[in-house]
């Protein structure tokens, strides 16, 4: 499976999550109002839901070709736009390595947590229903961070090579 086929699933189960999270909130407030017995287990299913679409949209607009752009100088100028793209995915290169360097860091240290006994003892919320949510979210923000990176570094790759092509 290539990588811009990967975030293309990736970002249609995405879709779903956001639908999702609208139907867990109705529930909880019809659990918390209609019947005065919230959950606590919405929230943070929320949040999942909704960082994991946030995480992965990206790589998968960059895949679809849908990233936003500013063209006004693009459309004016069309030999610009060789040197617009380049400039994006050299941006885009910087600052993904930077943010999949980070995030693999933080989730190294909120995933390989172990307690006094040797017990596997990941971060985890502090809420009532006390989740390894915020140790996933990390390490998910690194995957879907290196996966964005892959695919503006193949675009990249895809950029430079066109402009040889031309000139072989």
């Amino acid at each position: 499976m290539t990588l811009h086929r990967l975030a293309l699933g990736l970002g249609r189960i995405t879709a779903w999550c956001f639908a999702a999270i609208v139907l867990i909130m109705v529930y909880e407030v019809v659990a918390r109002y209609a019947f005065n017995a919230p959950t606590t287990w919405a929230h943070e299913t929320s949040i999942l839901l909704a960082s994991f679409g946030f995480i992965f949209g990206g790589a998968f607009c960059m895949a679809e070709g849908t990233h936003m752009r500013i063209t006004l100088l693009v459309e004016r100028r069309p030999g610009f736009a060789r040197f617009s793209d380049a400039l994006s995915l050299l941006a885009g290169t910087v600052y993904l390595g930077g943010l999949t360097f980070a995030a693999w860091r933080m989730a190294e240290r909120a995933v390989w947590r172990f307690s006094l006994n040797g017990s596997w003892d990941p971060e985890r919320s502090g809420s009532t229903l006390n989740s390894p949510l915020p140790s996933y979210l990390k390490a998910l923000l690194f995957i879907g961070a290196a996966l964005f990176l892959l695919i503006v570094l193949r675009q990249a790759f895809q950029l430079v090579t066109s402009r040889s092509e031309r000139r072989g």
